[in-house]
């Protein structure tokens, strides 16, 4: 044995051609299972492919078996080009007619109160009769929704339709919150008097709001009773509301003979600054009379009945309910010239005559004016003022209004429930 061994040589032959071979037949194989799961997925998706469109639309997997075992391919891409329908099983089991459903789902969130199988016999006959008749009068399907969205009915449509109204004829009147349908033909008429879309639906709507017109047998309870502009009288009632920011004037500011000294903070804080301007222009302004409760409101209603008669009462005195002095806005003002007896009445006072020159600028109204009693259905009453607010109030005076005119214009009506 020698101190050195050679090293064993490795003769043996590398080809790099060989292992490209081997990757390349790897490779084409791999390509090949690839094509070959594509090809077995295209087919899945070509033969299923509105199934997975109802699915990626939110439909189960059950209500999807269910709208592909009962359509055809047609009536499928139909559905598919809606939205997801949530009671769209209710409707496979009321009607076939797949080109409505969309309809009926969205009738259905305008009247839960249906049955499915009413509500589809109210809509089948509202778009297969009465919508292609509406088309030729102008309306469009969004306006028609609108109406609908509104709280129009099959009878209302139908309305439309057997008086032939086009859109263009019902489209200003429609405009005005509150509107009617079936009144349309007298807010016409109404309108060719007054020239106000406005005015003309409300008047229609609520006669009783000019009282000249008779007392409603309807009661309106109002529901927006903390709304500075809310019109309070015969037919609109507060029923047994009481006002939750009431605070007492400052005994400063009121009548020695004030037996009801609170009013609205908002109506307290704009009748002290009145009061103090007109103090420094020598004029020296009280408060009489603030807030009345209905209860308190009905007891001077009855003693005045019993003392003077029912007419008397009705022209002279709110009825219970429809008392502005409930709203915690309405004021009866004095002077000091008539509580120290040197004047009878305030409407024969010089304070008197700076209050109907300046309250405006305050926010309030002298709410029952002389000459105005067949709209307000109150005589004139130069003590009492109500509070509106300083922009309402100088529109008021600036055009001559009541507070009815103001309503009836400006669609002010109070929000309501009847009874």
């Amino acid at each position: 044995m020698g101190l050195f061994r050679k090293k064993k040589m490795d003769y043996g032959y590398y080809s790099s051609y060989s292992s490209k071979r081997r990757r390349l037949r790897v490779d084409r194989a791999a390509l090949a299972v690839i094509a070959g799961i594509l090809l077995v997925v295209g087919i899945v998706v070509y033969f299923n492919f509105n199934r997975i469109q109802f699915l990626v639309k939110g439909y189960s997997w059950s209500t999807t078996s269910e709208l592909v075992r009962s359509f055809d391919n047609d009536e499928e891409k139909e559905l598919l080009s809606h939205d997801k329908m949530t009671h769209i099983l209710k409707w496979i089991d009321n009607s076939n007619k797949v080109t409505l459903y969309d309809e009926y789902e969205r009738f259905y969130a305008l009247h839960k109160e249906l049955a499915y199988d009413d509500l589809v016999e109210v809509a089948d006959y509202i778009f297969e009769n009465q919508v292609p008749t509406l088309h030729q009068l102008g309306y469009k399907d969004s306006t028609i929704w609108k109406m609908l969205e509104d709280g129009a009915g099959k009878s209302d449509l139908q309305y439309l339709v057997d008086n032939k109204l086009s859109n263009s004829q019902t489209a200003p009147f429609r405009k005005v919150k509150g509107y009617n349908l079936k009144k349309i033909n007298d807010y016409i008429e109404k309108y060719k008097e007054v020239k106000d879309y406005n005015y003309a639906v409300n008047i229609v709507n609520y006669p009783f709001i000019v009282s000249s017109n008779g007392d409603t047998k309807e009661k309106y309870n109002i529901t927006n009773p903390d709304d500075l502009l809310t019109l309070v009288k015969k037919g609109f009632y507060l029923n047994d509301y009481e006002p939750k920011d009431l605070i007492n004037v400052d005994s400063e500011y009121v009548a020695p003979t004030c037996d009801h000294p609170q009013l609205r903070k908002v109506a307290a804080n704009a009748l002290i600054k009145m009061i103090k301007d007109a103090e420094k222009e020598d004029m020296h302004l009280l408060l009489n009379s603030g807030y009345r409760s209905y209860e308190e409101q009905t007891k001077i209603y009855d003693e005045t009945q019993q003392k003077y008669g029912e007419v008397y009462a009705k022209e002279y005195v709110a009825t219970p309910g429809a008392s502005e002095h409930q709203t915690g806005l309405g004021i009866d003002m004095t002077s000091q010239s008539v509580v120290d007896k040197q004047r009878l009445v305030f409407g024969d006072t010089v304070e008197y005559k700076w209050v109907v020159k300046n309250c405006a600028k305050y926010g309030f109204i002298v709410r029952f004016t002389e000459g105005t009693d067949g709209i307000t259905g109150i005589s004139h009453e130069p003590w009492h003022l109500r509070y509106v607010g300083k922009d309402v109030a100088k529109e008021i005076m600036n055009k001559n209004w009541t507070l009815e005119e103001y309503c009836l214009y400006k669609n002010a009506i109070p929000k309501y429930k009847k009874d």
